[in-house]
C-alpha cells in the first residue's frame, strides 16, 4: 500500500479507471492528490472570454466532483491541487518533488480508442518521472 499517491486529472476525461486503480494502491493512511494543470492556452482563452483564473480553477475543480465523490465513497483521503502552466513538465515536477511515492495517469489516448499509443503528457511523465507511473487505459 503507498501513503502517498499523486493522481493526475483531467476533468474532461470519466477517471473511472484510474479512481478503480487507485483504491487498489490505497490503504487506510493514503493520501492521494488529485493534480489538475490548467495548460497556459485555457487561461489565455478564458481571460481574452473576461474569465479569471481563479474563476477557471474553481470550475475546473467543480468538474472533478465526481472523481472526489468516488474517492470519499472509498475512504481515501484526498487533496486537490490545481496549477497552471505546461501539464507536462507541471506533472513531472510534482511528480520528482519528493513527496509521492507514485503518479497514476489516465492515458487520454486509450479513452479515445487509440490502440497502442501514449498521449504526449502520459509519454513524458513515464520517460521523465523519478518515481513508478501507472498509466491507466
Amino acid at each position: 500500500m503507498h501513503t502517498h499517491i499523486l493522481l493526475a486529472v483531467d476533468p474532461d476525461l470519466e477517471n473511472v479507471k484510474a479512481i478503480d486503480e487507485v483504491e487498489k494502491l490505497s490503504g487506510p493512511s493514503t493520501i492521494v492528490t488529485l493534480l489538475h494543470v490548467i495548460g497556459e492556452q485555457d487561461v489565455q482563452a478564458s481571460v481574452r472570454l473576461g474569465t479569471h483564473v481563479n474563476e477557471l480553477k474553481h470550475l475546473r475543480s467543480e468538474k472533478m466532483a465526481s472523481t472526489k465523490k468516488r474517492l470519499e465513497a472509498a475512504h481515501i483521503q484526498y487533496e486537490e491541487i490545481i496549477d497552471r502552466g505546461n501539464p507536462k513538465e507541471k506533472i513531472v515536477a510534482y511528480a520528482n518533488s519528493g513527496r509521492y511515492e507514485i503518479v497514476v495517469l489516465s492515458n487520454r489516448k486509450a479513452e479515445e480508442n487509440k490502440k497502442f499509443v501514449l498521449g504526449r503528457v502520459s509519454h513524458k511523465v513515464a520517460k521523465r518521472a523519478k518515481i513508478p507511473v501507472l498509466i491507466v487505459k
